[in-house]
């Protein structure tokens, strides 16, 4: 075993890095060997700074103890602790799921610690469904948009055929017909909007919030406090900017209804370190949160809230469906989290690494 870096079969395998199970190695003293980034993200620590270090020196307690891993390594064995409680410097996880695995490596005795909150499964379980959602909500939208498209070209012309006939002081009847319908067409061609392609390209983010926040600004009242929350570290991401632009204006507007005209709304960008999408695990994520404090969204809304035509205090039919499909064509995804006095629409979008192509 090298003592001087890292353990290098460990290091060199890419797939331990895209685990969403945290996965810790410890040596016979229970000084941590390595961990993987999932591990990093749990403890809030890097592995610069924890190699070599005790596992127990303030950063876990709870079921995971001293006492259990001695044990693992005197009787050479494996351990499975269920609904396990686990403390660590930022916040207590209930309900893990810990497997203890003791391993030779190089002729020394280690224990490989695996950790799956509960919380992370449910968030995958939540990212499948929203995936699931977004696809359903594609095919019933364009269905539906197809088929309104040729009755209402046939109702618009019919219309114009109409007001050629009528007295005058009765065109303004058919006029209406035809607003109308043109109304409709350009609603139709909403719909339509996830079936295009948008070339992507490098950009700051804050240019897209900012841009977005200064057209709310001239839409709403002054009675809508807009409050911005960024994080001017953040790289440039590579997005279709204009499809992101839409779909960060549908959540500011559906924000806006949720308020009724009167409240805060903030608009956070940050971060975030190893997270999933449905199967795929991205090592870093850009985060837009559009969050509110407003009455929240009923339970019985928010298992189909992406769902179109679907209305509420937090939904104008299409907008939250459209949105979600808008992120979904640059690999990212929308998702929510709703109580009384404050709900957060959060758009995660994937940050590259061009070096390594993850």
């Amino acid at each position: 075993m090298n003592y001087n870096g890292a353990m290098k079969p460990f290091n060199s395998d890419h797939i331990t890095q895209l685990l969403q199970t945290a996965i810790i190695v410890i040596d016979e003293s229970l000084a941590v060997l390595w961990l993987n980034d999932a591990a990093e993200a749990l403890l809030a620590q890097s592995m610069r700074r924890l190699e070599k270090q005790p596992l127990f020196s303030s950063l876990i307690a709870g079921d995971l103890n001293e006492s259990l891993l001695q044990q693992c390594f005197l009787q050479k064995g494996q351990w499975q602790l269920e609904d396990a409680t686990l403390v660590t410097v930022q916040e207590e996880w209930q309900g893990c799921h810990i497997s203890l695995n003791y391993q030779q490596y190089e002729h020394q005795p280690v224990v490989l610690i695996e950790i799956m909150c509960a919380r992370e499964q449910l968030g995958i379980r939540k990212e499948y469904q929203l995936l699931d959602q977004n696809k359903v909500s594609l095919s019933m939208v364009r269905n539906l948009a197809h088929e309104i498209k040729n009755p209402l070209s046939g109702l618009r012309g019919a219309a114009q055929l109409l007001s050629r006939k009528v007295p005058d002081d009765l065109s303004r009847f058919t006029d209406v017909i035809v607003g109308e319908a043109d109304r409709l067409q350009n609603l139709v061609d909403r719909m339509l909007i996830p079936a295009k392609v948008e070339e992507r390209q490098a950009i700051n983010i804050h240019q897209l919030t900012e841009r977005a926040m200064e057209f709310f600004e001239l839409q709403s009242d002054s009675r809508t406090k807009l409050i911005r929350d960024y994080d001017p570290s953040l790289p440039d991401i590579n997005i279709a900017k204009e499809q992101v632009y839409q779909a960060l204006l549908n959540l500011l507007n559906n924000a806006h209804e949720a308020l009724e005209q009167q409240g805060q709304i903030i608009l956070r960008t940050r971060a975030v370190h190893q997270h999933s999408i449905g199967p795929k695990q991205y090592r870093l994520m850009l985060r837009i949160d559009v969050e509110d404090n407003g009455p929240g969204i009923s339970d019985d809304l928010k298992d189909v809230i992406f769902f179109p035509t679907i209305s509420g205090k937090q939904s104008s039919g299409l907008g939250l469906g459209i949105a979600q499909s808008l992120v979904r064509q640059n690999d990212g995804i929308i998702e929510f989290d709703s109580g009384s006095g404050k709900t957060c629409f959060s758009i995660f979008l994937p940050i590259i690494d061009a070096a390594s192509n993850r």
